[in-house]
């Protein structure tokens, strides 16, 4: 909103307040689960890594917020082409992982050589009549994990810039912002519930707070949308 602000955006009262306590939410819910796992606690001892962390973020986030409003415009004059987007924002990115190449190919061939999963051949066989030959060629197929957890990865966070590219070509780049922090906190509260890990109570606060701040957003949204004109 600040870097809107200085391009010469308008917002209401509402619009400030939900993103003022969605930023309060935001920092509430991280300081939380840093608390929780020790990290502000090494960080007096001379392990200043999450304060290195939230700096890192501070400035990811704002460089966010300057290609979100570059991309608006580039919208507004040429059109929500978000495919084109999606295309050239990756492939000209391509090349900054060539100083990164040998690294890459290490850390591949390592993924490579872990452990293999085995398909589920009895599982399958229950369902479906298998020869005894097909049902020994199925189980000699190994396929590594961890490259497996890639290609799942790989698949899931093109799924997500997907729907990001579409939310930029059909909202504004605030819209855009409040929705990314609000997927990055539900990813944090599913990661807490799926590892076992505990859930702090200023964390489930911060998140309460994100939320009623999304739908105070949402609902300001709709009743500022304006009316169809007349045929």
């Amino acid at each position: 909103m600040l870097a809107g602000s200085l391009y010469g955006k308008r917002y209401s009262r509402i619009q400030v307040v939900a993103v003022l306590l969605l930023t309060v939410g935001v920092v509430m819910a991280a300081w939380s689960d840093a608390q929780t796992k020790g990290t502000t606690h090494e960080e007096h001892h001379g392990n200043p890594s999450f304060g290195t962390g939230l700096a890192i973020l501070f400035v990811a986030q704002v460089l966010s917020a300057i290609m979100g409003l570059y991309t608006e415009e580039t919208y507004r004059i040429y059109g929500p082409q978000w495919k084109e987007n999606l295309f050239y924002s990756h492939l000209l990115s391509l090349p900054l992982f060539l100083p990164l190449l040998p690294s890459l190919i290490r850390q591949f061939k390592r993924l490579a050589n872990n452990a293999p999963l085995s398909l589920p051949v009895p599982l399958l066989a229950e369902y479906v009549s298998l020869s005894p030959e097909v049902r020994q060629r199925l189980q000699e197929i190994r396929i590594p994990s961890q490259l497996t957890f890639l290609v799942l990865n790989v698949l899931t966070q093109y799924a997500c810039i997907r729907g990001v590219n579409l939310l930029a070509a059909a909202s504004s780049a605030l819209t855009v912002t409040i929705v990314l922090n609000i997927r990055k906190l539900v990813s944090l509260l599913l990661s807490i519930w799926l590892f076992g890990n505990r859930l702090a109570p200023g964390t489930l606060l911060g998140a309460v707070v994100v939320f009623f701040a999304g739908g105070l957003y949402s609902f300001h949204g709709k009743k500022k949308k304006p009316n169809k004109p007349r045929a």
